[in-house]
């Protein structure tokens, strides 16, 4: 149990809600151990969701094996849909154990499972880690950190999220000027507070576009918004004038760190700019001339996020 007391983890206080929750799930069980068996894992799901709401992630806790009637008297089940990810499968663990067991009727269909400790007086449940694969049982020792598990969360829901492809996909930029306007790129009264908007609209523009980028880090998550300015009043016929800017979403000042950079069609970097302390914005400006590609790229940390685009 040493190396889990020096790993990240997560514990929360199971209320009057949690235990109502798991008598009524276990009521009407007339066997004493299907019914403990059924009320530690609500428990232990109960800890999950709130766990995963606080990280930000959205759960459906009602389309799960583990909110079925039925499915919880005929299974040992304690299942969690993670939306946009899939089932996790909450493994309560006893105060002593030493392993976290996972019965064969939750070998399959589930992204991984999660080691959920309740203290002997069941007020307090303590997220030790999780695995991403299925063994009948796993040392308590083994299980990867929760840093980890957010990591591999949010991997995941990048991988399945509808977005994905269109984030990909070749923005025609030079079509905003005639109204047309790429599906996902938003209005600025949509992304950014008031005092905000005065900054992005300090230089006159003739389209002005933004949309919303999600990071995650370790257990931190920001989000930022790319916002992009185009003209049509270059100095060259055949040229407009290109502004890209970074702004914090929900907060006044950008993390520091946070590069944005201007690469072009061969993904050569041309431009770069990263934000400092205190920051409120981060931009960089360039002129492009019809028909030309380039991207968009927005770092922080280890984490990318790339808008291709097309004049």
């Amino acid at each position: 149990m040493t190396s889990i007391t020096n790993q990240l983890i997560f514990s929360i206080s199971l209320s009057i809600e949690a235990h109502t929750i798991a008598q009524e799930y276990s009521q009407g069980i007339s066997n004493i151990v299907k019914q403990k068996q059924v009320y530690l894992n609500t428990l232990a799901v109960y800890a999950v969701d709130n766990y995963l709401q606080c990280m930000g992630f959205a759960t459906d806790w009602k389309a799960s094996d583990s909110h079925n009637n039925l499915a919880v008297k005929l299974m040992d089940v304690a299942d969690l849909e993670v939306k946009n990810i899939g089932k996790l499968e909450c493994r309560p663990v006893l105060p002593k154990a030493e392993v976290c067991k996972i019965p064969p009727e939750v070998w399959s269909d589930r992204v991984g499972y999660v080691a959920v400790q309740l203290n002997s007086a069941l007020k307090e449940a303590t997220i030790l880690g999780f695995t991403p694969q299925v063994a009948a049982e796993i040392s308590l020792s083994q299980l990867q950190s929760l840093s980890d598990f957010l990591l591999y969360l949010s991997e995941l829901e990048v991988a399945k999220s509808p977005k994905t492809e269109a984030s990909s996909s070749l923005v025609k930029i030079g079509q905003w000027l005639d109204g047309a306007v790429d599906a996902g790129w938003q209005t600025l009264e949509h992304l950014l507070n008031p005092q905000q908007l005065g900054l992005a609209f300090k230089n006159a523009v003739s389209m002005t576009r933004g949309q919303k980028i999600d990071f995650e880090a370790e257990l931190e998550r920001i989000s930022v918004a790319l916002v992009v300015k185009i003209t049509s009043e270059a100095e060259a016929e055949g040229e407009v004038d290109i502004l890209t800017q970074v702004y914090p979403v929900g907060q006044n000042v950008l993390p520091e760190g946070v590069k944005l950079s201007i690469s072009d069609e061969s993904g050569a970097t041309v431009l770069e700019v990263t934000s400092r302390d205190e920051d409120n914005w981060i931009q960089l400006e360039f002129t492009a001339e019809l028909a030309e590609k380039f991207q968009v790229k927005v770092v922080y940390r280890d984490l990318q996020q790339t808008r291709e685009f097309q004049v």
